[in-house]
């Protein structure tokens, strides 16, 4: 239980770095197609919201599709390859999530952080969050992978079990979060962006 207790400082820096990334993406929308980061953030919010509470991004499916073709002006033909394809692979969010777990478990369990051991865990946590199956409790499955590859040893595997109870919900929102945020760029790169859409007050 004690260890539990130790862990969970894994939330507050992952949510840091959650917060980091939407602003970077949210940042480069807003300045590019010089959108109101108001209004960007009220189109995003429903989907973010899906994902939150539900911790599932096939929840979020039909509402993804809607508010990326009808809010944010993207052409169907990029959402109907984009979204599908994206909410699999497209996994920023867990990335975070592996990657704090991973450096949090080394520091409770003693293993010595190298510079080669942080490259290492960023790849893992990259790999492992384009591996990890859209579905809640879909994370679980890779911390085996992450923790054992990292010299961590396996009793740390049931704490990031544990934890990672709160922590999917908040990984699945970022996901699609910033997964709305790159298809508008993508949109944009190859001129199939309704620009004026993407910018209107709803």
């Amino acid at each position: 239980f004690s260890v539990l207790l130790k862990a969970y400082k894994v939330l507050p820096v992952m949510l840091l770095g959650d917060v980091f990334l939407m602003a970077v993406y949210a940042g480069s929308v807003c300045i590019r197609k010089k959108v109101s980061p108001t209004v960007f953030f009220r189109k995003l919010a429903p989907v973010f919201l899906i994902g939150l509470t539900t911790a599932s991004s096939a929840a979020a499916f039909l509402e993804n599709r809607k508010v990326c073709e009808e809010k944010l002006g993207i052409d169907k033909k990029i959402v109907d390859i984009g979204v599908p394809l994206g909410q699999v692979v497209f996994m920023p969010g867990f990335s975070v999530l592996y990657f704090v777990m991973g450096i949090c478990m080394a520091e409770i369990y003693g293993v010595e952080i190298s510079p080669i051991w942080l490259v290492t865990a960023l790849a893992l946590a990259v790999v492992l969050a384009a591996a990890t199956p859209p579905i809640p409790g879909g994370a679980l499955a890779c911390y085996t992978i992450l923790l054992l590859q990292l010299g961590i040893p396996a009793q740390a595997i049931a704490v990031a079990v544990a934890i990672n109870v709160i922590l999917d919900f908040f990984a699945t929102a970022v996901d699609l979060f910033c997964l709305e945020a790159e298809l508008t760029e993508l949109a944009g790169e190859l001129k199939m962006l309704d620009v004026d859409k993407l910018r209107e007050n709803v």
